[in-house]
């Protein structure tokens, strides 16, 4: 497994604020984690299912290095951008092990029962208190796929030893501005980024939700599919439902239902998606 590396410390090599780093990671569909070293004294926090969020539980939180939620990688970044490192109230995700009983009926209607069926059962931990101890880390592989820092374009011989230099550090601008939009728009959900693309050259609202449901036709879960300004993720239709639910998550997911929704995976209804169509429109 790998070992984590301190973002404070990778953007202090590319010469790049943290705030930035991070936003790019995310943008290429990377995630960010807290580190939690070893400790003395116990972590508060809150653990809880997302199935059941009213139900929660003190939970003291060990060492490790955890996966930060979706929302909660979007709060650190602004965060950061405001050189706010704080990490209470953050939500990071976390696993359990757990079994499943199991019963085997035969054709003569016994019952026989069977090992249990190991099984991992996912929450989330709301941090409670500052510690100062924690920190963001990121996976090693992922920093691996960021783009040349601008530093390291600008100093290249454009029209001599790398010929490909320019278009590499044009790309990245264009690249680095769709990600600004992304998170200090506050049009993070990708329906509406969506809407605000299409509505410039479709003002028919029925006909923008038809091709977003093309992407999810494409897209199964499984197929990473680009919306340009917000970035790479996952559609899926909900299979009782295909007409006017939609399913997305920047993880791969088979689940095609509107409940029970794994951690991860957010439903788009039509009558939301036509709502923040009319509130574009009229902007």
């Amino acid at each position: 497994m790998n070992e984590y590396l301190k973002l404070e410390n990778v953007a202090d090599e590319r010469g790049e604020e943290p705030a930035k780093v991070a936003r790019t990671l995310v943008r290429l569909g990377c995630n960010l984690y807290l580190h939690f070293g070893p400790s003395r004294d116990s972590r508060s926090g809150v653990s809880f299912y997302p199935e059941h969020p009213t139900e929660r539980m003190e939970h003291n939180i060990g060492s490790g290095d955890k996966q930060l939620t979706k929302d909660s990688q979007e709060a650190v970044i602004k965060r950061l951008g405001r050189g706010d490192t704080t990490t209470e109230g953050l939500t990071v995700l976390d696993v359990s092990p757990n079994e499943v009983s199991q019963k085997l009926v035969l054709s003569c209607d016994e019952i026989v029962e069977l090992d249990p069926k190991p099984e991992v059962l996912k929450f989330q931990i709301e941090l409670m208190e500052q510690d100062d101890s924690v920190c963001v880390v990121v996976d090693p592989d992922d920093v691996a796929k960021l783009p040349p820092p601008p530093k390291t374009v600008e100093g290249a011989t454009v029209t001599g030893e790398l010929p490909y230099a320019k278009n590499n550090f044009e790309n990245f601008v264009n690249y680095e501005k769709d990600v600004d939009e992304r998170f200090e728009s506050g049009k993070r959900k990708p329906h509406t980024v969506f809407i605000t693309n299409e509505i410039k050259v479709n003002q028919n609202r029925g006909d923008t939700w038809k091709k977003f449901i093309q992407l999810a036709n494409v897209s199964v879960g499984k197929k990473q599919v680009m919306i340009p300004g917000y970035g790479k993720i996952y559609l899926r239709r909900v299979r009782l439902n295909p007409e006017k639910e939609i399913l997305y998550s920047h993880e791969q997911f088979e689940h095609d239902k509107s409940k029970k929704m794994p951690i991860g995976v957010f439903l788009i209804k039509r009558t939301a998606f036509d709502k923040a169509w009319t509130k574009i429109a009229q902007q």
